[in-house]
């Protein structure tokens, strides 16, 4: 079987663009027999990392897909269609989707697969969107790509239950595999290089923190977190917030350095803007807890990077956490402040709970694995190659 991939995430920073790069890199290890060819436009070409065994079209674009595809951009319609022609030329058995985030409308391919990591955008637009057009425009996509798609891959079983009921498909239509850690987020002892790295961060070798990692967009919730910390952290505790200060996608930042400010909080809570994996290895170490406070998450790869280096996770009930965190974590509501605060408290009141919930998380870790993933995926492209296509 020919099987193409989209390569158009390949270049993204968030978690559209990890999914899309460890999916790759799994698909390549775990195929045996299919021939697996990747789309990547030209601007992405560089930061894109096409591994052996898969051969690559380069695809001459205007803008990258990264880009264009932002909450305020748009893609072109030449650049789309740059897109599906360069896939209609090579007679493709399937066409595999990494991320509806850069879906186009394909044509002379036999099957289509689409992954969908979440429904944030129909459940909460405005935390996504800065106006009404990138919300119809978003909203047109994922109709199309759901019409188009024979089947629809998600990263979750919340999120595949959410999108049933989004778009009130079949059951057997919308299948889940786990997303999982990079092998350079383990337990790592405390040396110099620790040091190094925590000072690169902007941390004291002997900072206590509270971690955050991810977007810094309003669904992201770091308000309430903010104010919990505010309510319950020792005032020698920091709150580390990881995350691109200006990645394209709808961000607050600075709203969210003003209710620092209101809060009086700058000399406690820092912002990193982006750390390459090599520094935040470290942080996850070093860190009291990860926080994923998000109003919805369709996995929260963030969680497993963490727990992968023996750091426990006070999370969200909402979405996916508590299926992807299970007995490692402590869960909140993320819309009571005073929630959020306990759960904070906890760590702070008993440290043998953290020193247990770490231990938790070691092992919880373990059970996420690309390898899975990768076999899983060829599994569903030949289970759909092999049936009757969805009208």
């Amino acid at each position: 079987m020919k099987i193409g991939i989209d390569g158009g995430c390949l270049a993204n920073k968030r978690g559209f663009g990890r999914f899309a790069r460890h999916a790759l890199a799994a698909l390549a290890r775990a195929n045996t027999s299919h021939e697996l060819v990747v789309f990547v436009d030209r601007p992405s070409l560089a930061a894109a990392g096409v591994p052996e065994g898969v051969r690559r079209v380069v695809v001459d674009v205007a803008e990258a897909p990264s880009r264009a595809a932002s909450s305020a951009g748009r893609r072109r319609f030449a650049d789309l269609f740059a897109m599906s022609r360069a896939t209609a030329r090579e007679r493709l058995d399937l066409l595999y989707f990494p991320a509806s985030y850069s879906y186009f409308p394909p044509w002379n391919v036999g099957r289509v697969v689409v992954t969908m990591h979440d429904v944030l955008a129909f459940r909460h637009p405005h935390l996504v969107f800065t106006n009404g057009r990138g919300r119809l425009a978003w909203r047109l996509k994922e109709q199309a790509a759901v019409r188009r798609a024979d089947l629809i891959m998600t990263v979750s079983e919340s999120a595949r239950r959410d999108l049933i009921a989004c778009f009130r498909l079949d059951r057997d239509r919308v299948r889940a595999v786990h997303e999982a850690a990079d092998a350079v987020f383990r337990p790592l002892a405390r040396d110099a290089a620790c040091d190094a790295a925590l000072a690169a961060a902007g941390l004291a070798p002997d900072a206590k923190f509270l971690l955050y990692v991810g977007g810094l967009s309003p669904h992201k919730n770091l308000p309430r977190l903010i104010e919990a910390f505010t309510r319950a952290a020792p005032p020698d505790w920091l709150l580390t917030l990881v995350g691109d200060l200006g990645d394209g996608f709808h961000s607050h930042v600075p709203a969210l350095r003003e209710h620092v400010a209101r809060l009086r909080l700058e000399a406690r809570v820092l912002f990193t803007g982006y750390l390459s994996d090599e520094i935040l290895v470290h942080l996850y170490n070093r860190s009291i807890a990860l926080a994923q406070p998000s109003l919805l998450e369709g996995f929260g790869l963030p969680a497993v990077e963490a727990m992968a280096c023996g750091a426990p996770v006070v999370a969200s009930r909402a979405g996916s956490l508590p299926e992807v965190v299970g007995d490692a974590g402590i869960y909140f509501n993320p819309r009571d402040v005073e929630a959020i605060a306990r759960a904070i408290a906890a760590l702070r009141d008993d440290p043998a709970l953290r020193d247990d919930l770490a231990r938790r998380a070691v092992e919880r870790a373990r059970r996420f694995d690309w390898g899975r993933t990768g076999r899983a995926l060829v599994e569903a492209f030949e289970s759909c190659a092999g049936g009757r296509r969805s009208p």
